[in-house]
């Protein structure tokens, strides 16, 4: 039977927080996610606020947390008592979120793939957590008395971003941010066009989205855009947040004209020079610095494997002179072609923006058509690469399809081969420049792109000639194996790793890059094509490890090792 504190159930009793909830089970569901952080979560806070709240010490009391049925009328997630010297202070939550109902799958699914939505499942476990932080900051505000008021929209702001800080996906994923849009698309008084003063104005209140809002965007500016470590903003806070800017910079907070004051004007020019007066922002998140002037700014591009559309393989094998490693001479060995259609995904990311516009080419070829799949036909060499190292030439033109999926500051480019005929390299460039500023110089990043629908396929009696002929066949099979284990017993190990797990696994997959490139050298072939094969189970590597992991250990620690490891290493074997 559960113990009982003032009529509500005893969830977990840490050193700092009884945690609480009533009789009901999505309540007591919730009380022990928050008791599963709570600890960790005021240890983090501690450090932010330049503090050391502890029950019996430096605070008389324990916190207690009372954790309530879901109640979907309440205005508020959760409240507290503020911080209090003769009883435990309080944090009570109201709320909770519950997912909606998946949607039933498409028949057809969608095609390119939308983007990643939100984390329903993380949001509900993090979402009470998100609450608690933000209640608990709001506490160590008065216990601090660094000039935070939790009831006004400094407060406000700097609470709400201390619980998105350290529970993103309670505040994102739950739809409960970002909260800055609102301010910035002109929303709040006094009429100050295009964007409120609310930074040299404290509104009285916790309850305005545009105020603290803007306390939310002007802080992060502080610590991501000017550099100030947000411990740093925390002790410097006052009566309003130009307090705040003059205390970290050292600039004045106000300046003679025009009269909304130097810190406001700061953050209001940089904004100007990004979104304009624009009032249709909609950013994904409430930190959207640093903002680089266009000289400054890059884009981070990558590609995710190619998404298989259909394949096929020719059922009569075909006959080439090859080297399948460096102990056997050429000879005739048999090959499967395999054909295939694949989508290849590209993905940019622009750094330094606001809110980015996108611009896509292909080999200098801008494709600029959004939410539908377009053919374009581009200059390019269409080849096979044959198994003897000689090429065949089949078009100089190709034909595929592409498609274009945008979100804030990120775009997806998805191309899609339509014939199986030969291969391609494709350089394609992204760009990308502020949405409000049609003008300016663009940041670009260029990607080269493989569209490959033809590979060559060894049979089985010629995948044995490489394993035979090519000495570094065992040192590859025995490296992957090793990353293997070692990654397997990382995820049955308590988080954080150590150290020493990290460092072993760095060094254990640098041997698998060193054994696959002296591997694809002794048989002639590409690098890409050795990964490709050691990612088929029976093609390059075995079906379990052909040596004990131990002889891999000593080869990779040789050079971290001290004392008598190294003397075991170095010195002569002992019966």
């Amino acid at each position: 039977m559960p113990d009982y504190f003032a009529g509500y159930e005893i969830v977990a009793n840490t050193g700092n927080f009884l945690v609480t909830c009533e009789d009901d089970s999505g309540a007591r569901q919730r009380a022990q996610y928050i008791a599963g952080t709570c600890e960790y979560d005021l240890l983090r806070l501690n450090d932010l606020f330049s503090t050391n709240f502890e029950a019996g010490k430096s605070s008389p009391h324990s916190v207690w947390v009372i954790v309530l049925k879901d109640n979907p009328a309440s205005t508020a997630n959760g409240t507290n008592h503020g911080y209090k010297t003769e009883e435990s202070s309080q944090i009570w939550i109201q709320r909770g979120f519950n997912p909606p109902p998946p949607p039933p799958p498409p028949i057809i699914p969608p095609d390119p793939p939308p983007l990643a939505g939100p984390d329903l499942n993380a949001a509900a476990i993090e979402f009470p957590r998100f609450v608690f932080v933000a209640e608990l900051a709001e506490i160590l505000m008065e216990f601090t008395g660094y000039g935070w008021y939790p009831g006004n929209s400094m407060g406000e702001g700097l609470s709400n971003l201390l619980g998105a800080l350290l529970h993103p996906a309670g505040y994102y994923d739950s739809g409960q941010g970002p909260r800055i849009n609102q301010w910035l698309n002109g929303g709040g008084s006094p009429p100050v066009s295009p964007r409120a003063d609310f930074v040299a104005n404290t509104k009285g209140t916790d309850q305005d989205i545009f105020s603290y809002g803007c306390a939310i965007l002007f802080i992060n500016y502080l610590v991501y855009q000017l550099g100030h470590p947000l411990k740093d903003v925390i002790r410097a806070g006052g009566s309003s947040l130009a307090e705040t800017y003059a205390s970290v910079t050292g600039l004045p907070e106000v300046v003679c004209c025009p009269p909304q004051g130097g810190a406001y004007n700061a953050i209001d020019s940089l904004l100007q020079a990004h979104i304009g007066s624009s009032t249709t922002n909609n950013m994904r998140r409430d930190n959207i610095f640093p903002l680089l002037e266009p000289q400054f700014r890059s884009i981070q591009t990558n590609q995710r494997d190619p998404i298989d559309k259909g394949d096929l393989t020719d059922p009569v094998a075909v006959s080439w002179e090859v080297k399948p490693g460096l102990m056997c001479p050429k000879a005739p060995y048999d090959y499967y072609r395999q054909h295939q259609l694949v989508e290849q995904p590209v993905f940019a990311l622009a750094r330094g923006t606001a809110n980015a516009a996108f611009r896509w080419t292909i080999e200098d070829v801008e494709v600029p058509v959004r939410g539908q799949w377009t053919n374009v036909t581009i200059n390019s060499p269409l080849t096979i690469k044959n198994p003897d190292g000689t090429t065949t030439n089949v078009a100089n033109q190709v034909t595929f399809q592409y498609g274009i999926v945008d979100t804030w500051n990120f775009s997806a480019l998805y191309l899609k081969t339509l014939d199986w005929n030969g291969n391609c390299e494709l350089k394609v460039t992204a760009a990308a420049r502020e949405q409000a500023m049609p003008g300016e110089e663009e940041a670009t990043a260029d990607e080269s792109v493989s569209l490959t629908t033809v590979t060559w396929a060894p049979t089985e009696e010629t995948k044995k000639a490489y394993k035979r002929c090519n000495p570094f066949y065992a040192r590859v099979n025995d490296t992957f194996w090793y990353l293997t284990e070692k990654l397997s017993d990382l995820k049955n190990r308590p988080d954080p790793p150590s150290e020493r797990v990290v460092r072993e696994i760095v060094q254990a997959v640098e041997q698998v890059q060193k054994s696959v490139t002296l591997f694809a050298k002794a048989g002639h072939l590409k690098e890409a094509e050795v990964w490709r094969q050691l990612g088929t189970p029976g093609g390059l590597r075995s079906e379990d490890p052909v040596l004990p992991p131990a002889t891999i250990t000593k080869a990779q620690l040789r050079n971290t090792g001290t004392g008598q490891q190294e003397k075991e290493q170095k010195g002569p074997a002992k019966d």
